[in-house]
């Protein structure tokens, strides 16, 4: 009875420390997550300006096409953006 209750216990610390995550990979630090955070904030205000100097070039081709292109094509704005869906950070 003795060497089944040593066996049960060995196997569910065997269990146990078999769980545990590697070292350095217990998650994300709230210092990474802040710095995640500020990129992904510097890539949003980089996309609008982006998009805002798009609109405006578009503006200047149309302008200069009615201009000097009597009865050509203008060119289409692009579509409206929209946000993507927010996925959340465990």
């Amino acid at each position: 009875m003795r060497k089944l209750a040593l066996l049960l216990v060995a196997a569910v610390v065997l269990t146990v420390i078999g769980c545990q995550p590697p070292e350095g990979m217990a998650g994300v630090t709230q210092e990474q997550f802040d710095e995640l955070k500020m990129q992904v904030d510097a890539l949003t205000t980089d996309a609008m300006n982006l998009q805002t100097a798009l609109d405006s070039l578009t503006m200047l081709y149309n302008a200069h096409i009615e201009k000097y292109h009597k009865g050509s094509a203008t060119a289409t704005p692009p579509p409206a953006t929209t946000k993507p869906p927010k996925v959340k950070v465990k």
